[in-house]
């Protein structure tokens, strides 16, 4: 997909972007356009670039150097001018690795707990990669002759996939500047541009411990970070699924009728919806996982999401689960 710029008077800033290897680009709407990422490749989280007029908006800078430099790129040649400002949904790598290919003419926006997360947390996890690598790709080999034997083509390709993922991570690391957002908010911050003004709003945190959203009321868009997946099971690691329900119960009342989400194609509400029925169908199974006695290794995956993608997420998800119950007695 050819992206020109849109004033044929201003000069690209750089040579037209053409395409990328880590992500395609879908107009969501007039201004405002999504990249969705290929899987197996240096972006892993979907992103996305709003022109707000005078000013250029990116949301998220996926997890390598060479996939945020080409995100930039593509924002430079819609519209013929720097990227302004970089909003973090939250503070996973695959949305805030690419951080410092924009830094610093954009200004990088996040919620406080999302910055204090970054700058703890993830900062000691860059440092302990860094310190052993060589046990980095140890840890990859039972995977890769797991990949060998496995029988299921969904199954093998999807290990496969994981792998790219992470040898894209680990072979980046190096070059990694952890650059930290240079303004904060708590609930909600507006963006005013000369075109379109945009909500940068907070409900807490579902699948972290902090996510946010870009809210676009005329185009009735939201670009929702990972409190939305669209076709892949919802990660749930360090996730509140109780808050995950309750932010998108909060959602759904805004006047929306597109979702991009972090993960997966650009939707309806209808992807916000599937992820709050997996969440209360998974928390369904984990309770009766619990009351006989067994465990996630016990559990078959519900038909309807047997064509999701991140198909291990989905006993990682119930061993979540049954440990936030084991918590609470």
């Amino acid at each position: 997909m050819q992206l020109q710029k849109r004033d044929k008077g201003l000069k690209p800033l750089m040579k037209p972007f053409s395409e990328s290897r880590h992500f395609r680009m879908e107009r969501v709407a007039d201004g405002v356009f999504a990249a969705i990422s290929k899987p197996g490749t240096g972006s892993l989280g979907n992103a996305a670039i709003i022109d707000l007029g005078d000013a250029t908006l990116v949301v998220d800078t996926m997890l390598t150097l060479e996939a945020a430099r080409d995100l930039r790129d593509a924002a430079e040649s819609l519209f013929g001018k720097p990227v302004s400002y970089v909003f973090n949904t939250h503070w996973h790598v695959d949305h805030t690795f690419g951080n410092q290919v924009f830094a610093p003419a954009a200004q990088i926006i996040s919620t406080s707990k999302t910055r204090q997360m970054m700058s703890t947390l993830l900062k000691e996890r860059i440092a302990q990669h860094l310190a052993q690598p060589d046990e980095f790709y140890q840890e990859l080999q039972p995977i890769e002759e797991k990949i060998r034997e496995e029988k299921d083509d969904k199954l093998r390709l999807e290990m496969q996939l994981d792998v790219g993922y992470d040898r894209e991570y680990i072979k980046g690391l190096p070059d990694i500047i952890l650059t930290l957002p240079s303004i904060t908010f708590e609930h909600d911050l507006t963006l005013h541009g000369s075109r379109r003004s945009v909500q940068l709003i907070t409900y807490g945190g579902g699948h972290s411990e902090c996510d946010a959203f870009v809210y676009l009321p005329d185009e009735q868009t939201a670009v929702m970070g990972d409190l939305v997946f669209s076709g892949q099971h919802p990660v749930m690691r360090r996730a509140d699924p109780d808050q995950w329900i309750s932010i998108l119960d909060r959602v759904e009342e805004l006047d929306l009728e597109t979702i991009v989400p972090g993960h997966g194609d650009v939707g309806t509400l209808e992807a916000l919806r599937q992820v709050r029925e997996y969440i209360t169908e998974m928390t369904a199974i984990a309770e009766k996982l619990v009351r006989h006695n067994r465990t996630a290794e016990d559990a078959a995956i519900p038909e309807k999401y047997r064509d999701w993608h991140f198909t291990s997420d989905f006993k990682v998800n119930l061993q979540r689960l049954i440990e936030l119950m084991g918590e609470r007695i």
